[in-house]
C-alpha cells in the first residue's frame, strides 16, 4: 500500500532546507512546495490538463507571502475549473488584464497627465524595485491585504521609510482603480491601518550650518572641491540660491533669463505645482556665464555622467560633500537651505526684509491662501534684494 504523506504545516514548511537541486514536498490534492537551491519556497498546482490529457505545472505563488491557507484556497478553486474542463493555465495566458503589474503600470500612464514627469518615474521605479519581484505576475484580485503587508514589511525592515509610505499609498491608488475598472471586488488596502501596521518617519530636521565660521569653512570647502567642476558650481549655486535638489540638478539653461537676472522654474519641477521665479544675484549671474563656457553642450546645466540629455544624478551633491570631509551628521545638501533660513531670519534687522520674503525665496506655499493670492504678484524686487544680501554676505565670509 503506498505511503500517504501528512499534509503540509506552517512549521514543516520554515523547516525545510535548501539542497543542491530543487525539490517538492506534497500537501496532498495535487498541491506541492517547492524549495530550489537558493532558498526560495514556492506553492505550485500539478495537473493533467483536461484538454490535452498531460500533466502541467502552474506556480501560484511565494511563500510566505502566498500563505498555505491561501494557496490551498487557490487550490480547490482551480481543481473547480479543471473539473469543469478549463486549463487554469490557458485561462491565465488568455486573460491578464488582472495582472498586477500591467494594471499598475495602466494606473500611472492614466494619471501620467495631472502629475508630475518625475513623480510618475518615482512610482514606476519604486513599483519595480519593491513590488513587481512578488507581486507583478499574480491575478490583483487574489491578492491578500496579509501579502501586501507582508512585501511593505520588507521595505520598513530596510530603513526606507519615506517609500514605504508612498507605497502603500501607490497601492491604495492602484486598488481604488482596480476595484472601479471592475478587476477587484474589494480595495484590501483600506482595511490595513498604515498608522498601526508599520513605523512612521518622523519629522525630519536636516542637519545644517547657521555658525559664521562653520559657513565660512564651507564655502572655501567648495571653492578647494577637487572633483568634477559641473560639481563644484552645482554645489556652489545651491548655497547661494537655497533652491531645492532637484531643481539644482535638473536645471536647464533656458530657464535662465540673464539680462532680467531671473531664474524661471516650470510648474512640473516645482513642489507646489506652480510656476516660480527666484532673482538670482550678481555672483550667480557671473558664476554661470563663466561656466557656460565649459559646460558642453547639454539643456541641463548639470548633465549625468552617462548622457548628456539627463541631468545629475540624485545622490550626487551629498556623495561631494562626503568628499570634503563632511559626516551626514554635519549636513545634508538640503541643509543649505536651512542655512539660508536661519541666517536670513536671524538678520532680518540687517537686511530689512521680512519672513514672508524669506519664505517667498524658499519657494514655500503660504498657508493663509488670501494672503498667498494677494502676494502672488508682488515682492519679486524685494526677493532680488534678499537674494543679493545672501551672496554678499556669503562673500564677506572669506572676504
Amino acid at each position: 500500500m503506498p505511503k500517504i504523506n501528512p499534509p503540509l504545516t506552517d512549521t514543516a514548511i520554515k523547516n525545510l532546507k535548501p539542497k543542491d537541486k530543487i525539490y517538492k514536498k506534497s500537501d496532498g490534492q495535487n498541491l506541492f512546495i517547492f524549495i530550489e537551491p537558493g532558498g526560495r519556497k514556492f506553492f505550485a498546482l500539478e495537473y493533467k490538463s483536461p484538454l490535452t490529457l498531460k500533466m502541467r505545472r502552474m506556480a501560484l505563488g511565494n511563500y510566505p507571502l502566498l500563505t498555505l491557507a491561501k494557496a490551498r484556497e487557490l487550490r480547490m478553486e482551480l481543481l473547480r475549473q479543471i473539473n469543469d474542463g478549463v486549463d487554469p493555465l490557458n485561462a491565465k495566458s488568455s486573460d491578464t488584464s488582472r495582472n498586477f503589474e500591467r494594471l499598475a503600470m495602466e494606473w500611472i500612464d492614466k494619471k501620467s497627465e495631472i502629475i508630475k514627469e518625475w513623480t510618475a518615474q518615482n512610482q514606476t521605479r519604486n513599483a519595480q524595485k519593491y513590488l513587481f519581484p512578488y507581486l507583478g505576475k499574480r491575478d490583483i484580485s487574489g491578492i491578500t491585504a496579509a501579502e501586501i503587508i507582508e512585501v511593505l514589511r520588507k521595505v520598513e525592515s530596510s530603513g526606507s521609510l519615506s517609500v514605504l509610505k508612498k507605497l502603500f499609498q501607490f497601492c491604495g491608488q492602484l486598488w481604488r482603480y482596480a476595484v472601479v475598472s471592475g478587476k477587484a471586488s474589494h480595495n484590501i488596502i483600506a482595511d490595513i491601518d498604515f498608522k498601526y501596521t508599520f513605523k512612521t518617519k518622523k519629522q525630519q530636521n536636516y542637519p545644517a550650518l547657521t555658525d559664521d565660521n562653520d559657513l565660512r569653512a564651507l564655502v572655501l570647502a567648495i571653492d578647494e572641491y577637487g572633483g568634477e567642476y559641473k560639481t563644484k558650481v552645482a554645489l556652489k549655486l545651491g548655497l547661494y540660491t537655497a533652491a531645492r535638489s532637484f531643481n539644482i540638478r535638473a536645471a536647464q539653461w533656458s530657464e535662465f533669463d540673464f539680462d532680467k537676472e531671473i531664474w524661471s522654474i516650470e510648474a512640473g519641477k516645482m513642489k507646489q505645482d506652480e510656476v516660480f521665479k527666484l532673482p538670482i544675484s550678481r555672483q550667480v549671474k557671473v558664476l554661470l556665464l563663466e561656466y557656460r563656457k565649459f559646460a558642453g553642450r547639454s539643456d541641463y546645466l548639470f548633465f549625468n555622467h552617462f548622457s548628456k540629455t539627463k541631468y545629475m544624478s540624485e545622490n550626487t551633491l551629498n556623495v561631494a560633500l562626503r568628499r570634503m570631509g563632511y559626516t551626514k551628521d554635519e549636513i545634508v545638501y538640503h541643509g543649505f537651505r536651512s542655512s539660508f533660513s536661519t541666517v536670513c531670519n536671524e538678520n532680518t534687522h540687517v537686511h530689512g526684509y521680512s519672513e514672508a520674503i524669506i519664505e517667498k525665496c524658499l519657494a514655500h506655499k503660504d498657508a493663509n491662501s488670501v494672503r498667498a493670492a494677494y502676494n502672488r504678484a508682488a515682492n519679486l524686487s524685494h526677493m532680488k534684494g534678499l537674494m543679493q544680501w545672501w551672496a554678499d554676505y556669503l562673500d564677506g565670509l572669506i572676504a
